[in-house]
């Protein structure tokens, strides 16, 4: 990779460092704020019913800082991939946001706003170290400055995600599979691990996150082998279908009408109707108590498929929140209702299913293993391999955050044609999202847009839309 730019990595290990506490007290904060709001609706249950007008009133803070209203994570992932500037409001938004969803028993979590909240804090205290890369070959290139506001925001994000759930590997590789490999990021990546270490230290001692119980794990045997594959192909499925009914819910209202106000209003009547006739009160919020009954044997057969679909209209009808903590309930659960098929053991099939949902929701194989060991002990590797493996090839190409890890396979697949076919010069570079720093708006945008629509593949088709359609709203204000 070339010499190393001394003053440059002592600069970047300073900014891992003190990103690592900021996130792990943005984390803590939020754990907090969201855990009393949440507290407050289950001493008071006639709060549901203000869910419209809190819904309306997060979304009206964002308006009054100047923040897009469909801003989501999947927003801030692509925008992390092109490089570009996030509001520094982002995260006391979204912070105010999930508190008021949550206040309201809406069923988000608050993993996301933690993403969101470290993404914009990273760029924020990133700005005072003036980051460059540490290759000096990158400063003879003129590109010493490229991807570094990528850089500072992913370092925030995995930072705070570490100190959320006391994950370290799991944080620093989601981030890495969330940005589609992006080259900056890559490259940098001891430090990432550092600010995650640094997090999750200081989560640690503090106490403060999301502690998913433990549970005892089986040992190998064709018996659980069998369950795990069981499990992780039919995660594989539901997972698509669950983040492919977000993104589409979210799609169908923008085409028909770009008033967030209204479908926000109106998705929170849904809930607040199908929560108030259905009795579904105990599905409110991330769903926590959920897991935890998932991993202790005592979950619903079908309490996957409620939790789902309260979540889909929450999400789709963009309330604030997240969509990582429900993934995480709704595989347990759907994971141990598989044990009816099965008749194995409901802990395994609760934190594979956990695992093997939030592989195929998110396309993040490494980071969706690596969180299952770090939450429940390597000593489950091997069944998390399996799960996750399993559920990765049976789900859809394209996950809710875009293609994830398989943009790196595809890389892959193409430096391998590319080397056999006896033109190595044709092998795709490692950054498969064009750096884009120096130009985000613009002809140069633009070009780089019908670059990609011309070099993807059918499945990436959607993300491009995605992307052109973020732009042209930016160019149009």
């Amino acid at each position: 990779m070339g010499v190393l730019n001394g003053r440059q990595v002592l600069r970047h290990g300073i900014f891992a460092v003190a990103m690592g506490a900021v996130g792990a007290a943005a984390s803590i904060v939020l754990c907090l704020v969201a855990d009393a709001a949440f507290g407050l609706t289950e001493r008071a249950p006639w709060l549901l019913f203000c869910l419209p007008l809190l819904a309306a009133a997060s979304l009206a803070l964002y308006r009054w800082h100047g923040v897009a209203l469909n801003t989501t994570t999947r927003l801030v992932a692509r925008c992390i991939r092109s490089d570009e500037h996030l509001s520094a409001w982002l995260a006391p938004d979204i912070l105010a946001g999930t508190a008021l969803s949550l206040l309201g028993g809406a069923s988000v979590g608050k993993e996301a706003g933690a993403l969101q909240m470290g993404a914009s804090l990273g760029q924020l205290v990133g700005r005072p170290f003036r980051l460059r890369s540490v290759y000096r070959a990158d400063d003879e290139r003129g590109r010493g400055s490229v991807g570094m506001n990528a850089y500072a925001a992913s370092m925030g994000m995995a930072c705070a995600f570490s100190a959320l759930f006391f994950a370290p590997l799991g944080s620093a590789a989601f981030v890495v599979e969330l940005t589609g490999y992006r080259r900056e990021v890559v490259r940098h990546l001891p430090t990432i691990l550092l600010g995650c270490a640094v997090a999750w230290a200081v989560a640690t001692a503090v106490g403060i996150g999301d502690v998913i119980p433990p549970v005892a794990l089986p040992g190998l045997s064709w018996p659980v082998v069998g369950d795990c594959v069981l499990v992780g192909v039919v995660a594989g499925l539901a997972g698509g279908l669950f983040g492919g009914a977000i993104d589409h819910v979210q799609r169908a209202t923008e085409h028909f009408r770009r008033n967030y106000y209204l479908w926000a209003i109106l998705g929170a009547a849904l809930f607040v109707g199908l929560v108030v006739l259905c009795g579904w009160q105990a599905f409110e919020g991330a769903g926590g108590s959920l897991l935890a009954a998932a991993l202790d044997g005592r979950a619903g057969s079908w309490d996957f498929a409620v939790k789902a679909l309260l979540t889909v209209i929450c999400l789709g009808f963009w309330l604030r929140g997240g969509e990582i903590m429900p993934t995480f309930t709704i595989g347990a659960l759907l994971g141990a209702s598989c044990t009816v098929m099965t008749g194995g053991d409901a802990a395994l099939s609760a934190a594979a299913g956990l695992a093997a949902f939030f592989c195929t929701m998110s396309r993040c194989p490494l980071a969706a293993f690596l969180m299952a060991c770090e939450i429940f002990g390597f000593t489950g590797a091997p069944l998390f391999a399996l799960a996750v493996g399993t559920a990765y090839l049976v789900g859809r190409g394209e996950g809710y955050y875009a293609l994830g890890a398989t943009s790196f396979v595809r890389d892959l697949a193409h430096r391998h044609r590319g080397s056999r076919s006896g033109h190595p010069g044709s092998a795709a570079p490692v950054a498969v999202t064009p750096d884009r720093g120096s130009q985000p708006t613009g002809e140069g945008c633009a070009r780089d847009i019908v670059d990609k629509i011309v070099d993807a593949s059918r499945s990436d088709a959607a993300a491009v839309e995605d992307e052109l359609e973020m732009r042209s709203d930016k160019a149009a204000k």
